[in-house]
């Protein structure tokens, strides 16, 4: 797990295709971007603009990849993430779109995305649950780069 701001996070120490990400970031307006799926012009690298309120905790989900490293960056508003390694059940899995929804789990890390250009990282190995209040519901806009591996 990465937690950083784009202002500061040490592109020498990153994985490639993370600061191809922050890159395209960085190069492209993305908060006039309509949500929806983008490709990059990397073929393992697509992304997604989302925008929606925040919700309380219990009415999140936890979800893991197999296949994908998640990077999200906040574009307006606020979000907090919580982030775990996962081992636990397993309840719904969808080979598709590479998502694995958990049980319900206690959080290591909580991520506060209240800046704009807070990024977050996720690996396969951590589950994370998106979209919780951090004080008040809130709109916000997040773009949610996907990196297959």
């Amino acid at each position: 797990m990465i937690f950083s701001n784009i202002k500061n996070i040490d592109l020498t120490t990153i994985d490639e295709r993370i600061k191809f990400c922050v890159d395209y970031f960085n190069e492209h307006d993305l908060i006039n971007y309509n949500a929806g799926t983008y490709q990059t012009d990397r073929e393992d690298i697509c992304f997604r603009i989302d925008e929606y309120e925040t919700q309380i905790a219990q009415e999140r989900y936890w979800q893991a990849h197999e296949k994908h490293i998640d990077v999200y960056i906040l574009l307006k508003g606020q979000e907090r993430i919580d982030v775990n390694i996962y081992e636990g059940i397993i309840y719904h899995r969808d080979k598709i779109d590479d998502m694995l929804m958990l049980e319900e789990m206690p959080y290591t890390n909580i991520n506060f995305l209240s800046n704009f250009g807070d990024i977050l990282v996720c690996n396969p190995n951590e589950a994370h649950k998106t979209g919780i209040h951090m004080d008040l519901k809130n709109k916000f806009k997040i773009a949610l780069f996907k990196i297959r591996i």
